[in-house]
């Protein structure tokens, strides 16, 4: 009987350790996605939210931000323009460069803090660092998903 516990035991430590070494990768891993638009605030008004009938802004319908390739970024935007360009993740901060065409009043770049990220990396919130002319001067908020 002893020795079954002793093996117990020792194999439950085991199992404790092989989790306790599991580490989560890092946001600059986990963002490799292409994000579509779960639900989109304006300035802490919700404006579009997935498969809802009263959304004061539809057109987020078709938002999507592709990180999924290395440090290049594809962004559709509420104007249903498309601009490409370079991503960068430093702590809790992803910045967008390059972009072609420029987007208003953005100069080439776009930051945004990542408010929220999943383990999986599927699921993102990212605030807007900078008030969007394209909507009125507000700061967005993006909560995107990916499959």
């Amino acid at each position: 009987m002893k020795k079954i516990g002793t093996k117990l035991l020792q194999f439950i430590l085991i199992l404790g350790l092989s989790a306790c070494g599991e580490k989560i990768p890092p946001i600059s891993e986990r963002i490799k996605k292409v994000y579509t638009a779960q639900s989109v605030t304006h300035d802490g008004i919700t404006v579009y939210t997935k498969g809802g009938s009263t959304n004061i802004v539809s057109e987020y319908s078709s938002y999507s931000l592709n990180l999924s390739t290395e440090s290049s970024v594809t962004l559709r935007d509420v104007t249903g323009e498309t601009f490409a360009g370079s991503y960068s993740v430093s702590g809790n901060t992803l910045t967008l460069t390059g972009l072609n065409p420029q987007p208003t009043g953005s100069g080439g770049t776009l930051t945004y803090d990542i408010t929220e990220i999943s383990e999986d990396g599927k699921s993102l919130i990212l605030t807007a660092t900078k008030a969007s002319p394209k909507t009125s001067n507000t700061i967005n908020v993006y909560t995107l998903t990916a499959p």
